[in-house]
């Protein structure tokens, strides 16, 4: 029967083994199962690990097979045969007759969510209405579930009531320790404040430093996290000040420089406009340029400079575009062909490697003040589940976390490791503010080539909903989104904030859509992850 599971276990702790185990006796009965996964890169690992148990009832569903693989799983599952489906969250759909139990493992995190192109939906929430129709259990896995299925599997106490929030036929498990009883690797806090007066303007702290030092010399494996691919944020002119930015978005572009020999290229990380950087200023015609921030590419030239013993490979979007390329970095480091995978936050994502003893997170706050109200949860499950990438073998495992806002409560959190008593204090601030779980936010995004256009029509709307307001439905805005412009299209937003068991009636789409002219698009997502 329908029961929602949440399944809280510590990273490390064997929450894939529980699914193999649940999936065995489905198999078993006939049925079939489904298993979601955030990114493509984690297929590869869990697959290998589930043919090894299941053998050939396993097959993959992802956006990177083929039109002709794409085809042939889909007959296949067509045919009703028992068998085990992983994929991402575009596998929620697959056609599965005879579906006997649904597991979404990282389920807190944001890649189930697809907010472009429309519709928008969450897989997690999809996934629940199959196995209600399919009348079988879903099984929701993390180390750092989202507040969302907290609240509606445990729900807490003061200072709100939540039964109201809660799921029926509702279970909660908890796997509170690793296995084998190994230690959970304990999280050094540098102030990199403290760093810079002691005279090191390095990227790497001093307790790094001779941390990955050490890598070498003891034959062990580590791992560096930053949230941002390229080389630099962006570039600057030393003479006048002028930002390279895109001409096509209100951005500034990407330095991308992957080695020596490569070519500088300057990139728009939203709609892929790439260019070679100029010799000199467009404005001032100056030849002294300045590189600002860091991404992975430039943490790999320092460390090849610093540590040119180190063997580093480097582990993010741009280097895994193609296909197979996840499958094949991962089996090279597991292999010992490097001594450091440097990489954004696909690193975070499940991958089991039990040779890494090191983690180094090299700029935490970068997530920490992002302008969004998910910001600190974000935070908390970005750096807790890196963090548990490490000490997952014999040997026990060490985490330096590098962070200006060491006394900030989410790095507090973090470095004690005690996600109930952050989710408490998060959970108080949303109820205070009507923010989700408590309260729903609906986003309208309006975009259109023709700046007055999409202004006029986001106008129009805010006044078409102006009397849900008498409802107590907040009506933000409208405003220009924190991005104005991308590919070329201007952009809105209207931000409703409908409080908790809202009874006010909303219009239909296609109400709003009539409001707007042809040249304008209107999408509409129903409690967005990304506000930008």
């Amino acid at each position: 029967g329908f029961t929602q599971v949440l399944l809280h276990g510590v990273t490390g702790s064997g929450k894939t083994e529980v699914y193999l185990q649940a999936i065995a006796p489905v198999l078993q009965r006939g049925q079939s199962a489904l298993v979601l996964v955030p990114e493509i890169g984690l297929t590869p690992q869990l697959t290998d690990r589930f043919r090894a148990r299941f053998g050939s009832s396993v097959c993959v569903y992802h956006s990177a097979l083929s039109e002709g693989e794409r085809y042939d799983t889909w007959r296949n599952l067509l045919s009703g045969t028992p068998q085990i489906v992983i994929g991402t969250r575009s596998a929620v759909f697959a056609p599965l007759p005879n579906l006997g139990l649904v597991v979404l493992d990282e389920e807190h995190d944001s890649s189930f969510k697809q907010d472009q192109p429309a519709p928008c939906y969450h897989a997690r929430t999809v996934a629940r209405w199959r196995a209600e129709l399919e009348d079988c259990p879903i099984v929701l896995g993390s180390a750092t579930p989202s507040l969302e299925s907290w609240l509606a599997v445990k729900g807490s106490e003061e200072p709100c009531q939540n039964s109201e929030f809660r799921i029926q036929n509702s279970k909660f498990l908890s796997l509170p320790t690793r296995i084998q009883a190994r230690p959970m690797p304990p999280i050094e806090l540098v102030d990199m404040r403290q760093e810079l007066r002691a005279g090191n303007s390095s990227m790497f702290s001093r307790p790094l430093r001779s941390a990955l030092e050490a890598l070498k010399e003891k034959g062990q494996q580590g791992i560096l996290f930053i949230h941002r691919r390229g080389h630099s944020t962006f570039v600057s002119c030393r003479s006048c000040g002028d930002v390279v930015v895109c001409p096509h978005c209100d951005v500034s572009l990407t330095y991308h420089h992957t080695h020596a020999e490569a070519t500088p290229l300057l990139r728009c990380h939203y709609c892929n406009y790439v260019r070679s950087l100029p010799k000199t200023c467009p404005s001032c015609d100056s030849t002294y340029f300045k590189y600002f921030g860091s991404g992975t590419q430039r943490v790999v030239q320092e460390l090849e400079q610093q540590f040119p013993d180190l063997r580093v490979m480097r582990f993010d979007s741009d280097t895994t575009r193609a296909k197979g390329a996840h499958r094949s970095l991962l089996t090279q480091f597991a292999h010992g062909d490097a001594d450091l995978l440097v990489g954004t936050q696909m690193l975070t994502k499940g991958i089991d490697l039990p040779q890494v003893t090191l983690v180094g997170i090299l700029a935490a706050d970068g997530l920490l003040h992002l302008s969004d109200y998910r910001a600190s949860e974000r935070t908390f499950q970005t750096l807790t589940q890196v963090a548990g990438r490490c000490g997952r073998g014999d040997e026990p495992g060490q985490v330096i976390l590098q962070t200006y806002s060491p006394e900030h409560p989410v790095i507090q959190a973090v470095q004690r490791q005690q996600y109930e008593a952050f989710v408490d204090a998060e959970l108080q601030q949303r109820a205070s503010l009507n923010y989700p779980p408590y309260g729903q936010l609906i986003l309208l995004r309006f975009s259109s080539p023709n700046a007055i256009a999409v202004q006029k029509a986001a106008d129009r709307v805010a006044q078409s909903l102006a009397a849900l307001q008498a409802d107590g439905v907040e009506v933000l805005g409208p405003a220009p989104a924190p991005i104005l412009r991308v590919a070329r299209r201007f952009r809105w937003h209207l931000l409703l904030k409908l409080p908790p068991n809202c009874t006010a009636a909303l219009p239909e789409v296609s109400e709003l859509r009539s409001l707007c002219p042809s040249l304008v698009s209107l999408t509409m997502d129903v409690d967005p992850l990304n506000l930008a």
